[in-house]
């Protein structure tokens, strides 16, 4: 199975070091081991992705998508007043392709009435979960949702 590329996190050593060490000319340095890409705490072969990471959105190979979602709450006192907008809503999409509650969080929002029925849409909507080499994996997700009149 192929695995994630990753990254070494660098912490620098409190005592300084005052012998050189022993040179392994026998070492092989590989450039593709220091490609600058990767998730933190992989190395350059690779990670197995565990059940409880969460990964960012932009690093898996497929996106979460909305499979099916409740009808969207419009405020009727904001639908009164012709107030509409997009809503950011942060969370993080589980294996099952449903939001994680505690993750659920408004980002950007045009107007605080929307907010609660945004995070109501997102909590009850189906997800078809990401997947990394075929695995479905948690991820963070930022959900554009749009109240928008229709006339």
């Amino acid at each position: 199975m192929p695995q994630l590329k990753g990254f070494q996190t660098v912490v620098a050593p409190t005592d300084i070091p005052t012998n050189i060490p022993p040179i392994n000319l026998q070492e092989h340095f590989d450039p593709k081991d220091y490609s600058g890409t990767g998730v933190e705490g992989g190395i350059g072969t690779g990670i197995v992705p565990s059940s409880d990471q969460v990964f960012m959105e932009s690093v898996v190979e497929e996106r979460p998508e909305v499979l099916s979602g409740p009808a969207l709450n419009y405020p009727d006192l904001l639908r009164q007043a012709g107030v509409q907008g997009r809503v950011l809503v942060q969370a993080i999409i589980d294996t099952s392709g449903r939001a994680e509650p505690p993750s659920v969080k408004v980002i950007q929002s045009p107007n605080p009435g929307f907010d609660q029925p945004a995070k109501n849409y997102v909590l009850r909507a189906l997800f078809r979960p990401a997947r990394v080499h075929g695995r479905a994996v948690r991820v963070l997700v930022n959900l554009p949702i749009d109240f928008k009149i229709k006339r």
